[in-house]
């Protein structure tokens, strides 16, 4: 069989009300010549068997049943079985314009990139069908030749893995971390710290819905923190590695960024009082191994985050609770 152009990775879990309608999008893209690769990851629900149906009735879906790996497992499994020349993810309980990919393979081809990034709209609403149309003035393209520089200046280059056409060159070297929250920081950093040319576009192509129920919305807790530790580690060890020159410029734009992000999520999405405590506890204690390794600075931080970040690195974490409890 011939090859498809795209690979678009659909990673599945207990989505059973939302699923139908991020595949129906997909299966109504005006750009035929693509195949879907959907990772049902251990669902307990009837997401699996949905899948299943779109593959029956449509052979440019594929359906891997596999046993939970977490979104990052897969996502991993996606690119290991992708056929395509591109690749492109979709979380299960979104969906697209059908336009989506006959504009981001038209931009790839006009402006041959390694990566061609479009714009994405928050919605409460499931999928209907009904679709706006793309102004030509939304397909201006903006090429950048150090997306790097230009991803760690927050120039319309988001965290978020989704929204984007990849080489699947790019995934020679290159995986998501598995078993941790906010796993796009540091697969984003590795991307765009390797590539060598971007172009974007704002045309309005990926529908993100704020699903109450998701993880990211969810409280915080100690595997969050954990998470963030993780985070932190992975992108200094990999600059470290790759980028030595600019670890000063991440360390103040990304990895401290993780540890001002870690303290207020602890307040605002922690009701339990008990909690926070030990989450203040167990932040104290991560942030000080990374602040006395070097990995993590004050640079780059408001006072706000200056002033708790002082009163954890002295072992006042009921302080710097307090602190952070004013804003």
């Amino acid at each position: 069989m011939k090859k498809p152009y795209v690979s678009i990775i659909v990673p599945i879990y207990n989505v059973e009300t939302l699923v139908e309608g991020c595949l129906t999008s997909l299966q109504k893209q005006t750009f035929k010549d693509f195949e879907v690769l959907c990772i049902d990851d251990g669902s307990t629900d009837k997401s699996g068997v949905l899948a299943d149906e779109f593959a029956v009735k449509d052979n440019r879906f594929r359906v891997i049943h596999q046993d939970n790996k977490g979104l990052s497992g897969a996502r991993n499994t996606g690119i290991a079985e992708a056929k395509g020349e591109y690749l492109y993810f979709v979380d299960s309980d979104d969906y697209v314009h059908p336009r989506t990919l006959e504009i981001l393979c038209d931009v790839m081809q006009r402006r041959p990139s390694d990566i061609v990034g479009g714009g994405f709209i928050k919605t409460s609403e499931t999928y209907q069908g009904n679709f706006p149309e793309i102004k030509e003035s939304d397909i201006q393209v903006t090429v950048y030749q150090d997306p790097f520089m230009a991803f760690l200046k927050r120039r319309d280059i988001m965290t978020g893995v989704w929204t984007r056409l990849y080489s699947k060159r790019i995934f020679d070297s290159i995986r998501f971390v598995e078993g941790i929250y906010f796993e796009d920081v540091p697969f984003t950093t590795m991307v765009m710290s390797h590539i060598q040319k971007m172009a974007v576009i704002k045309a309005p192509l990926y529908y993100y819905y704020q699903n109450p129920s998701s993880i990211m919305r969810t409280s915080f807790n100690i595997k969050k923190v954990t998470s963030y530790i993780t985070v932190i580690q992975t992108v200094y060890e990999y600059i470290s590695r790759t980028r030595s020159q600019d670890l000063n410029m991440v360390r103040r734009c990304i990895l401290n960024q993780r540890v001002k992000m870690m303290l207020n999520q602890a307040i605002r999405k922690q009701k339990d009082a008990q909690v926070k405590r030990t989450l203040f506890d167990e932040i104290q204690k991560q942030v000080s191994r990374l602040y006395d390794a070097g990995i993590i600075s004050y640079a780059g931080l408001k006072l706000k985050h200056r002033i708790a970040l002082w009163l954890l690195l002295r072992n006042q974490a009921r302080l710097a609770l307090a602190w952070m409890r004013l804003f």
